[in-house]
């Protein structure tokens, strides 16, 4: 039984260590990106990494102290079960709780936004466009390949591959 353990601490652990440090730990199973990957797709592999982990770990530690090994058997799948069941509700519970600054491309299309670097048909510029209480910085093309200078208003006319295509804000369409 202690190679079970060892071999299940030993698929587990690095696994943890991998959603902890690179991130997405809750991004597959339930409530990710809605996805199904095939059977296993009710459960996260966050959780599942979260048994194997603690049943491996628990094990061991219950076969070091001597206990008897169908005890520690069931010890074992008890808090493996019982970390992978916390691993899921956490992560259910930040999701459904959680608020994202993300602007979809769509959302900044109409915003008028300021040249912070020159704009032409030659070369991008950057400009800085406020959406949901937050200022952004995007690369920006001129729609009509006109030049456009730093200081100036334009509109965002639609977003193409994460590029602003932009339209000067002429003195008679000024909002303020």
């Amino acid at each position: 039984m202690d190679l079970l353990y060892g071999f299940s601490l030993a698929v587990g652990a690095p696994l943890l260590l991998w959603f902890a440090f690179a991130g997405d730990a809750g991004a597959d199973g339930p409530g990710g990106d809605g996805a199904d990957s095939g059977p296993l797709s009710v459960i996260s592999l966050s959780s599942v990494a979260f048994v194997l982990a603690f049943f491996g770990l628990s094990g061991l530690i219950g076969s070091a102290t001597g206990t008897a090994a169908a005890l520690v058997l069931v010890f074992a799948v008890v808090v493996g079960v019982v970390a992978g069941a916390m691993n899921t509700a956490a992560f259910s519970w930040l999701r459904r709780h959680s608020n994202s600054s993300d602007v979809a491309d769509r959302e900044l299309e109409g915003s008028i936004a300021d040249v912070a670097l020159p704009i032409s048909s030659d070369h991008r510029g950057k400009i800085i466009v406020s959406k949901a209480g937050a200022r952004e910085q995007m690369t920006a093309a001129p729609v009509d390949g006109s030049v456009i200078e730093p200081g100036e208003r334009v509109v965002i006319v639609r977003v193409d591959r994460g590029v602003a295509l932009v339209a000067p804000l002429g003195p008679d369409l000024e909002l303020e």
